[in-house]
């Protein structure tokens, strides 16, 4: 007998990606850099870590240096194992690729989601400005951030049912399912416990909106990878090329203005003020430091290949496992980390069905996983020949 539960599609080369982001995630969220006043230099130079995060996606130039050596090597060696008509074949083939490059139309789209990821980094370090200055009014505990991850995964599932992907009855369930847990997390979470008033309310508005960018920023990256050919490692140094100089110029004009004042009520950051901040920081905190970049370079990296490899889907495992990572090391109340831990559970469960890591053998939920879809045509086919064979010998 069958069980109702029972595991179905999985990749090992996922599963590792799975652990090397979680581990890098993790690294990310328990390393702090204070310095002789016990204060978080990131948290006080949001524009530096707008750096090092930009700085990570340029550091993927050394892998994509690599690949490209490899290609050229894995090239000369066919080339050296063909001859005549067949080698010029293979060499069109290698120096005239399936698509002539990027078009300027390609180049225009690529700086607006360049720019689109500059937005959702200034949405992010404004959230975080906001929310200090509510808690140093408030004088209260740490509050619940929420992130909106569903509105991503809302915003891909729509985009995609309406274009090329065709979707189940067990996809269309959990989906739901999905949306109504978040519901329920956000009304229980915000709505339950704290009043809401028009900051917090603009807060939100702001989240959503960085949900969205991002969500457009998924697709355009699987769009640029499957059908531009262009590889997980180029796109990111690609954009990294492209912000960190944008970065240094707005960080160095901020400086200079009311909002690199620190007597503002709104103080951003100054670069002035960075400079004196790194010199208080101990050998070890400056180690520690100069490795976020090169985490931040995997943990874009790792984002990338689950986009190339797999689905756009797959990513938001990544994203619940990152968000699962920031509760469990939160000062928050326990029965908040209970209950946030536990939809953790329900949303990585439902994703697996989802995507068919898990099947749930009953109500007609396993009819249309890919599996049985590829056997049931591959079954049709052989009957078909079968049949055709048949005619044939009755003729």
């Amino acid at each position: 007998m069958k069980l109702c539960i029972s595991l179905g599609m999985f990749n090992l080369k996922c599963i590792l990606y799975y652990v090397l982001f979680a581990i890098f995630q993790i690294y990310k969220s328990l390393v702090f850099y204070y310095d002789e006043n016990n204060e978080d230099i990131l948290d006080k130079n949001k524009l530096f870590h707008s750096f090092c995060f930009f700085l990570g996606y340029l550091l993927n130039i050394f892998p994509a240096l690599n690949n490209q050596r490899n290609s050229k090597t894995h090239e000369n060696f066919i080339m050296n194992e063909s001859k005549g008509k067949r080698s010029q074949s293979i060499k069109y083939i290698y120096n005239k690729t399936f698509v002539k490059g990027l078009s300027t139309k390609d180049i225009i789209i690529f700086f607006i989601i360049c720019f689109i990821l500059l937005i959702t980094d200034f949405i992010e370090n404004f959230s975080s400005i906001v929310i200090n200055k509510k808690k140093e009014n408030e004088e209260n505990k740490e509050k619940y951030e929420q992130d909106f991850i569903i509105i991503e995964f809302i915003v891909i599932f729509l985009l995609s049912k309406y274009s090329r992907d065709v979707f189940y009855k067990h996809q269309n369930i959990t989906f739901l399912i999905l949306i109504l847990l978040e519901v329920i997390k956000t009304i229980f979470l915000l709505g339950g416990k704290y009043s809401l008033n028009l900051e917090d309310i603009f807060l939100i508005f702001l989240n959503i909106i960085y949900s969205i960018l991002y969500a457009i920023y998924y697709i355009y990256m699987k769009e640029l990878m499957k059908y531009k050919y262009i590889s997980p490692y180029k796109s990111n140094f690609m954009i990294g090329i492209i912000n960190l100089p944008i970065i240094i110029i707005i960080y160095i004009i901020i400086s200079f203005t009311p909002l690199g004042n620190k007597d503002n009520d709104y103080y951003y950051d100054s670069i002035f003020d960075l400079f004196k901040n790194i010199r208080n920081l101990n050998i070890m905190n400056i180690i520690l430091l100069i490795t976020l970049p090169f985490a931040y370079g995997i943990i874009l990296l790792l984002t990338n290949k689950i986009i190339y490899n797999f689905t756009i889907y797959h990513i938001y495992i990544p994203s619940l496992l990152d968000n699962f990572i920031t509760i469990i090391f939160k000062d928050s109340e326990f029965t908040e980390k209970i209950f946030l831990s536990l939809s953790f559970f329900i949303e990585l469960l439902m994703i697996l069905v989802f995507l068919e890591i898990i099947e749930l053998n009953f109500c007609g939920l396993n009819q249309n996983l890919k599996r049985n879809i590829v056997i049931r045509a591959y079954n049709e086919s052989s009957f078909t020949i079968e049949g055709e064979y048949n005619e044939y010998d009755n003729e």
